[in-house]
């Protein structure tokens, strides 16, 4: 049995920085950076990753109401072996960790897009590791989720954005096979005074189950969670609410609703659809993010039998 409780220190601070990746070209360090700004009608995120090959690769992207169209801007270059990410320079970003899980500050300059902001976090880190099942190996030797606050401002062309919110952070190192998910959901409810994250995935015939509950100072192992959801007739989530139970018999409620969406084409077997939420977190005000991972064929499929969801 893995930990219960989930404490500051119980992942390495060298599992905040980037690994070695033994010049292995299909395995990667990836950070998503989920921005939620709802008072502005804005989503995105800040993607940086980098292979054992040391080819970076950062993907911005902006979408939301303000925006007639999504803004998606990328950059890609080879970088050295010695650049970690207490200052990691590639293109228009700068990232640079301060302390190890606990603060981040991001850069991004593009064509389109500027961002900035500095990250504290609100609790420990939560390593798939330390879980039951640990992390499927198809997914990364390791992955870490936390939630934080974030204080930046954003500009997308001519309009500027700041916001003052709470950020998903995700850091995956290791070989990733995004295909062979068959579908997955990866949630995420925050707000200062609680939060949650779970992700199922159904791979190989079986179901895989990780998550976390930080509420009143504890932060704990998942047990179990039933959930609720509405898609429209494209599979793209609407709403979602969450009853989470972790292994110390606490309960969690969240209910979600999603103010803006994006589909995220980053790998030709499957496509993730995004979607940005408002939350209520056992009564405190959030917000959140959820990620659908769907079969390309499935998707297309599916699509046509909008009468039988």
């Amino acid at each position: 049995m893995k930990k219960a409780v989930i404490r500051y220190g119980d992942v390495p601070d060298e599992d905040d920085n980037r690994h070695d990746l033994n010049n292995d070209g299909q395995a990667r360090d990836s950070l998503a950076l989920m921005l939620i700004v709802p008072e502005q009608g804005i989503a995105g995120f800040v993607y940086p990753t980098v292979n054992g090959e040391g080819l970076a690769v950062t993907t911005v992207c902006l979408f939301g109401g303000p925006l007639e169209s999504p803004v998606l801007e990328q950059f890609s270059e080879m970088v050295s072996a010695d650049m970690d990410f207490y200052n990691w320079q590639t293109g228009g970003l700068i990232l640079k960790i301060g302390e190890p899980h606990k603060t981040l500050d991001v850069s991004w300059r593009g064509e389109r897009i500027d961002v900035d902001f500095h990250y504290q976090a609100l609790h420990p880190s939560y390593a798939f590791s330390s879980g039951v099942q640990g992390s499927p190996p198809y997914y990364g030797k390791d992955r870490t989720e936390q939630h934080g606050t974030i204080i930046g401002t954003i500009r997308v062309d001519d309009r500027q954005f700041e916001f003052e919110t709470i950020m998903v952070r995700d850091h995956s190192w290791g070989t990733r096979v995004w295909g062979l998910n068959q579908h997955y959901k990866w949630f995420h409810a925050a707000a200062k005074e609680a939060s949650m994250h779970f992700f199922e995935m159904q791979s190989y015939g079986s179901t895989h189950f990780q998550g976390f509950m930080n509420k009143d100072g504890l932060m704990t192992q998942l047990d179990s969670v039933e959930y609720d959801f509405v898609l429209d007739d494209d599979l793209i989530m609407q709403s979602i609410d969450v009853v989470a139970k972790d292994v110390m018999g606490r309960s969690m409620t969240v209910t979600s609703k999603a103010y803006a969406h994006y589909s995220f084409d980053t790998d030709p077997v499957i496509m993730l659809n995004e979607a940005a939420t408002e939350a209520l977190i056992d009564g405190y005000n959030g917000v959140g993010w959820v990620e659908f991972c769907w079969n390309r064929d499935y998707l297309t499929f599916a699509r046509k039998f909008p009468q039988f969801r």
